[in-house]
C-alpha cells in the first residue's frame, strides 16, 4: 500500500515539476532574467524531473511485479487444485474402463441424442465432472453460453440433472479374463 501511496506523490510531484519547467521557459517565473540563471534553473528542472520520473517508473515496476507474483501465486494455487480435481476426475472416469474405452462408449450413447460437435464437446466435459465455469475455460465460451449447450443436452436427452445424465452414460466395461 505504501509503495501505491509513493506512486501517486511521485506522479504529482512529476507533474508539478513539470508544470513548473513549463512556465519557467515560457518566463512566467523570474520576469527578466540572465542566460545563465536561464539555463541553470532549466538544467535543475530537467534533472529533478528526471529523478521524479526514474523513481516513479521503478516504484510502478516494483508494484507490477508484486502484483505478478500475486497473481502467479494465485494461478498456481488454482492450477493445483484444478490438477487434483483432473486427477480425481479421471481416476472416477477411468476407475470404470480405460479412457479409450469409456470414450467409446460415451460416443455412441451420444451417438442417437443428435448433439452438435460443440454439445458433444460440452456434454464429455459434463460427463467428466467438470463445472459450467471449467467448461466455458476449457473450451472458451461464455459460462452463459454452457448453460444453453447444458440445457440443449439435457432436452435431447430427457434428463433433469448432471447426475441423471452421469446415470444414463453409465459404462461397465467387459471385463478381461
Amino acid at each position: 500500500m505504501r509503495k501505491r501511496a509513493l506512486r501517486c506523490i511521485l506522479g504529482t510531484g512529476y507533474i508539478l515539476l513539470l508544470t513548473t519547467f513549463l512556465l519557467y521557459q515560457a518566463g512566467v517565473f523570474g520576469g527578466r532574467r540572465e542566460w545563465q540563471i536561464a539555463v541553470l534553473g532549466t538544467l535543475f528542472l530537467g534533472v529533478a524531473l528526471a529523478v521524479v520520473l526514474m523513481l516513479y517508473i521503478r516504484v510502478n515496476d516494483q508494484i507490477k511485479r508484486q502484483d505478478e507474483s500475486r497473481n502467479g501465486e494465485l494461478v498456481t494455487a488454482v492450477e493445483s487444485k484444478a490438477v487434483q480435481k483432473e486427477s480425481t476426475r479421471q481416476n472416477s472416469v477411468v476407475s470404470s474402463g480405460s479412457y479409450e474405452e469409456t470414450y467409446a462408449h460415451f460416443l455412441s450413447v451420444m451417438e442417437v441424442c443428435a448433439l452438435s460437435e460443440r454439445e458433444l464437446e460440452v456434454a464429455w466435459l459434463l460427463y467428466r465432472g467438470y463445472t459450467n465455469r471449467q467448461i466455458g475455460e476449457a473450451l472458451y465460451i461464455a459460462e452463459t453460453t454452457v448453460k444453453k449447450h447444458v440445457s440443449h443436452i439435457y432436452q435431447k436427452m430427457d434428463v433433469q440433472s448432471r447426475k441423471e445424465f452421469r446415470a444414463k452414460l453409465h459404462f461397465d466395461p467387459p471385463h478381461s479374463l
